[in-house]
């Protein structure tokens, strides 16, 4: 058979060959029997995994499977579902910075579309020296590579590119995690004044209810700096600034902001990505914690509070322009829920 992928980015072929080893074949030879065995406990996900409809699988390595209460919780149909994907996805493709989506069998009723990982790497700018070749089987990357999934969870690649009849396996250490709501999200994350903000704006269940939508989440550490102000904010202006934050009717994992781009949120506004030497920056605000996995869409750390005009570019780096009034309503915002 004929592996390939061709990602929005870049070509990546495989040699024109047909592998006849068997799926639970494979797993067991790479260390992955655990995993084998929790696929072939449920027929509906055995015959999911050897159809058609999965041509790349991200197996769970012994030494991360835990005891057999683990085994057995991690078996639902739903984990399963969100460890293989119909996209032919290789680890040199997910070795490019900022990585590659891959789009699992696991169906969000919210998205009405397939949940995803994301595959995150260490930046590099030789991609040819991202991996070095396994004589044993597969790929182990030389750099670290690891996929996000929902609550900002991450697993690391062991291994890769271990073909079987059906397409590639990816050996990972640990399982990954479903995504669930927004506010779930925001809560176990530990997010705890955007998630005050939300409750007091009566934004929490809109925002859990929304789908298909892009949420950048100021972490606490920002809310705390826009805290040294003293004005007074009306519930009215507390709701535009939180709504300025979320893009409605775009899931913008990071591979998908590109620099340049500009969206308009659900407050009316337009927020323009700026991706300066592999940092990504929203109106001058940098992302830190990229892609976070919800049931409905996907959120962003960032380290500040957005403007709803892009801020100036100084140097090497950004900042925000002093005096700005949308800034001082932010601060007066917060000051709501801290006073």
């Amino acid at each position: 058979m004929k592996l390939s992928i061709v990602p929005s980015f870049c070509i990546f072929a495989f040699p024109a060959v047909t592998y006849a080893v068997s799926l639970i074949d494979a797993l067991n030879s790479n260390g992955a029997s655990t995993f084998a065995q929790q696929i072939q406990s449920n027929p509906d996900i055995l015959a999911l995994y050897t159809s058609s409809s999965v041509q790349t699988v991200y197996a769970v390595h012994d030494s991360s499977t835990g005891n057999g209460t683990l085994r057995r919780r991690q078996s639902n149909p739903q984990q399963l579902d969100l460890h293989c994907s119909a996209q032919l996805t290789n680890l040199e493709s997910m070795s490019v910075f900022p990585g590659t989506v891959s789009n699992t069998q696991l169906v969000s009723p919210q998205l009405q579309q397939h949940q995803a990982v994301v595959s995150q790497s260490g930046v590099s700018t030789n991609t040819s020296a991202s991996h070095r070749r396994r004589s044993a089987g597969g790929t182990v990357p030389l750099k670290p590579v690891s996929l996000a999934s929902g609550l900002g969870a991450q697993v690391n690649v062991l291994s890769g590119d271990i073909p079987y009849d059906g397409g590639l396996i990816h050996i990972v250490d640990g399982y990954f995690t479903v995504p669930v709501s927004l506010s779930q999200t925001i809560s176990s994350t530990g997010l705890s004044s955007l998630e005050g903000l939300l409750a007091q704006s009566n934004l929490t269940d809109i925002f859990n209810a929304t789908s298909s939508f892009t949420l950048f989440t100021p972490s606490n550490a920002a809310f705390a700096a826009a805290a040294n102000s003293t004005k007074n904010s009306s519930p009215a202006v507390l709701t535009a600034l939180l709504r300025n934050h979320a893009i409605p009717n775009f899931v913008g994992y990071l591979p998908a902001l590109a620099d340049g781009a500009t969206y308009q949120t659900l407050a009316g506004q337009t927020l323009t990505v700026r991706v300066r030497n592999n940092a990504y920056f929203i109106n001058g605000v940098q992302i830190v914690a990229p892609n976070t996995i919800t049931a409905n869409g996907v959120t962003h750390v960032i380290d500040g509070i957005l403007t709803p005009t892009p801020s100036a570019f100084a140097g090497a780096g950004w900042a925000l322009r002093p005096g700005c009034g949308v800034v001082a309503a932010v601060v007066a915002a917060v000051l709501v829920q801290l006073v």
